[in-house]
């Protein structure tokens, strides 16, 4: 995942001034305290529960982060152990006898040694007063801070209204600072809260994992963290750089350059002796991984992680980055550990790659790795479901468990790579799998009639990683070799025609980057669907009770057979790109100054890959192979990893068909895409066109010859989900009025036909095509109106 903190509103909740040592001295709070002392001296009085902070550190920046120690467990909430929350500049202040703690603008800023410069842009805009409280008297200047850290700071709150699970709110009288999570180190010092949350009713989510869903406590942590001293040279960002970066407003810069300043995220490396020869480093970039990883999941980690060594030594640095098991004797709130965390949730989830950074510079000061624990238990399932055909079982079990530890190696390095302070490459499956910062599919082919997976995923790094290090940590002996070293490395990864496509084209439905995909493989994605759906048939065909676990009814086939079915999904994604795909660099000189459509025979090529996905042969299942799918078993119920059913307990064949084909049709037909194929055939009409493209969807499924026996069913839902999708896409404020116009002609003329079938066909048959041209004449003038009032759900894909 991308490497990014969690930016959350403050919610300052108040809470209760106890003032139990108004009339004593600081000298004795201290006397009878609990000491932590370090960057940040703390006194816990144990008698009342007070924390209180000496204020030694004056007028002087340093960092506020709050983090999660222990989670709440569940992926859809996201509030999960170990998660870094907002990373503020702040710093304290003496005003008479309050000290405020105020967080500092770092957004806008005058790079200069003008000192007027620098107060014009400071007193320019606004900065954050977070929290006020009173000095206790005495040599020593004390200040209790239990309502500056009893506090929703983090933004738990927002979090769980953002994800519909209620109001809930801080409860003061159930939250308190625990003694033991108060402590200080050389360079940071942090305090633990337990804060309790409330609500009339418990959200969904929470009540899953909370033994009482009304009341929710987590232990939330305040650290405060020394900045780096100056001795950190920013990298200035570049598009073709491969990294994530901050950007900063500098009022100081002439009117001919950018205002707008962006540097690199990067962690600090130096060699022992400065310049472009190889060399030792003063301090290698160490992680250290979570002793509570279960073998054989551990030494994977460690493997997969160790593969930027590689990396580090071509660019120079000799041991220059090092990955070791957590020592025992290691405290993981220290600021100076890069930690790789092993995290539980009550599902699976999503794995991060987080930093703290310094906001002035962009240097990371701790990675923070989180992997999902459950994440290896999926492509487990994936590897029993496409070797459920093998006649050595034993032989199937050694693959299922090789490819789920070889993900593992892969996802380690991959989190890792964030935060070394990498962006994601979408871009990198069309190069040869350059870069382990993609999102890989397992990759699967045929031997016969058998499915191989014995190379499911690539070992070591790629071109584009060892491109990417190179760039954002190589050092040469002046700035000006620097800058001609770094404008090599471009042009070098230019001439090896290396792809990069991140985040901002390649999620989005309907994204436009006909080569930056999720969880795809090959460089012509169009050729790879049809491959991989071969491998899907073999694969049902294949399919057999063999793939569950020791112990499992048979009900549990159902869930086992979901990734199968649905194999390829995110293939079928990537090749909806090539329909109005456009393809673009962001390279210097001639290669990045324009953009273009892909070639016709490329776009048809994908809609005749795509419209075949829909053909019922392909998404009906064999009669045997359905009835073996029995209903869930005594207590073990349906899940979100289930397929819906429309026929109740029973496996609903003609339902996945249903959410099948809706995908394809999702993505073929999102308006966005369907703008840029209407713009392209303006401009040049050999191109695809928008009636064209519908004229062959409707062609190959409503207007094709009615099929016969099972296929039948299915023929008729994916009609109705054909034109539910051409609906969609007709009614959707994104669509183009051009593009609108191309839909309603082109329903209009299907209601024509719809009308011709009714009279033309079998009784059966005459009502499905009636109530297709009653329905479709409704939806037409009433967006509420749909062909199907509750479509089924698609079970989740990602993240595998």
């Amino acid at each position: 995942m991308k490497l990014s903190t969690v930016a959350l509103a403050v919610v300052l909740a108040t809470a209760p001034c106890v003032d139990a040592f108004a009339a004593t001295s600081s000298s004795k709070i201290i006397k009878q305290s609990q000491a932590a002392t370090g960057f940040i001296n703390l006194f816990y009085a144990k008698a009342d529960g007070q924390l209180y902070l000496e204020a030694n550190k004056l007028n002087q920046p340093f960092l506020m982060l709050t983090s999660l120690p222990h989670g709440v467990g569940s992926n859809d909430i996201g509030l999960d152990r170990g998660q870094l929350g907002y990373t503020r500049l702040v710093q304290f202040e003496r005003h008479g006898p309050y000290l405020v703690l105020k967080q500092l603008n770092t957004q806008y800023r005058a790079t200069t040694d003008n000192l007027a410069e620098q107060r014009a842009v400071k007193e320019a805009f606004a900065e954050s007063v977070l929290w006020r409280g009173k000095l206790v008297e005495g040599k020593r200047a004390l200040v209790a801070i239990n309502d500056l850290v009893i506090n929703d700071l983090h933004g738990v709150t927002q979090m769980l209204a953002a994800r519909d699970q209620g109001q809930y709110r801080l409860d003061t009288e159930r939250s308190l600072i625990l003694p033991e999570g108060v402590k200080s180190f050389e360079k940071n010092s942090d305090v633990d809260v337990l804060l309790t949350f409330n609500a009339d009713k418990s959200g969904k989510y929470v009540k899953q994992v909370t033994p009482d869903g009304q009341f929710m406590s987590i232990r939330m942590r305040y650290s405060f963290i020394e900045l780096p001293d100056d001795n950190f040279t920013p990298r200035a960002y570049h598009p073709m750089s491969g990294y994530l970066s901050d950007s900063y407003l500098d009022y100081a810069t002439l009117v001919n350059q950018d205002i707008v300043q962006r540097h690199l995220l990067r962690h600090r490396l130096q060699k022992v002796t400065p310049g472009d020869a190889p060399g030792e480093v003063v301090k290698p970039i160490t992680y250290y991984l979570d002793p509570g990883v279960p073998e054989p999941i551990r030494t994977a980690l460690l493997d997969g992680a160790r593969w930027w060594e590689q990396a580090f030594t071509e660019a120079g640095f000799i041991d220059g980055f090092k990955v070791e098991l957590l020592p025992e004797d290691a405290d993981p709130q220290d600021i100076r550990y890069n930690m790789i965390q092993w995290v539980h949730r009550a599902t699976r989830g999503w794995s991060y790659g987080s930093a703290i950074t310094d906001p002035r510079t962009g240097e990371i000061i701790k990675g923070h790795v989180t992997l999902g624990s459950q994440r290896v238990r999926q492509d487990h399932l994936i590897a029993r479901g496409l070797t459920a055909g093998w006649q050595d079982r034993e032989a199937a079990e050694q693959a299922a468990s090789a490819l789920a530890l070889a993900r593992i190696r892969q996802l380690s390095a991959h989190e890792i790579g964030h935060t070394l302070g990498l962006d994601h490459n979408f871009a990198a499956s069309s190069n040869n799998n350059a870069s382990v910062m993609d999102y890989p599919h397992p990759k699967v082919s045929l031997n016969g009639q058998q499915i191989d997976i014995s190379q499911p995923y690539d070992e070591g790094l790629g071109a584009w990683d060892l491109y990417t290090v190179a760039y954002g940590y190589s050092e040469m002996a002046d700035s000006d070799a620097q800058q001609a070293h770094l404008a090599e490395l471009r042009q070098s990864a230019q001439r090896q025609g290396l792809r990069y496509i991140g985040e901002a084209d390649s999620r989005a439905l309907g994204a436009s980057h006909a080569y930056a995909s999720l969880w795809d493989n090959g460089s012509d994605p169009v050729a790879e669907l049809q491959r991989l759906g071969e491998v899907r048939q073999q694969a049902i065909s294949n399919f057999s009770d063999s793939v569950l676990l020791q112990g499992q009814p048979y009900g549990e086939l159902r869930d086992s057979f979901v990734p199968i079915y649905l194999l390829t999904r995110y293939q079928i994604a990537a090749a909806a790109k090539f329909i109005g795909g456009v393809d673009y660099q962001y390279a210097e000189g001639e290669d990045g100054k324009e953009w273009h459509y892909l070639a016709p025979e490329l776009q048809q090529g994908a809609a005749d890959a795509l419209i075949a996905t829909l053909s019922p042969a392909q998404l009906v299942l064999p009669q045997g192979l359905s009835e073996s799918l029995v209903p869930k078993s005594g207590n073990y119920y349906a899940t979100r990893e289930s397929f819906d059913s429309g026929v109740g307990v029973v496996n609903d064949p003609i339902g996945m068909a249903e959410v099948l084909s809706r995908h394809t049709l999702t993505q073929m037909l999102a308006p966005s895409r369907l703008n840029r194929v209407n713009q392209g055939y303006l401009n040049d009409k050999e191109q695809l066109s928008v009636p064209k493209l519908v004229n062959q969807v409707l062609g190959a499924t409503l207007y094709e010859d009615i099929p016969t026996g099972r296929e039948l069913g299915v023929w008729m839902r994916v009609n109705a989900v054909v034109l539910e999708q051409l609906l969609a896409s007709y009614h959707h404020a994104d669509t183009s009025s051009e593009v609108k116009a191309q839909l309603y002609d082109r329903l209009k003329y299907a209601l024509k036909q719809l009308s011709r079938k009714v009279k033309r066909s079998s009784a059966y048959e005459a009502a499905h095509f009636a109530w297709l041209e009653k329905r479709l004449t409704k939806a037409l003038a009433d967006s509420k109106v749909t062909m199907i009032d509750k479509p089924l759900a698609l079970p989740p894909g990602s993240p595998i």
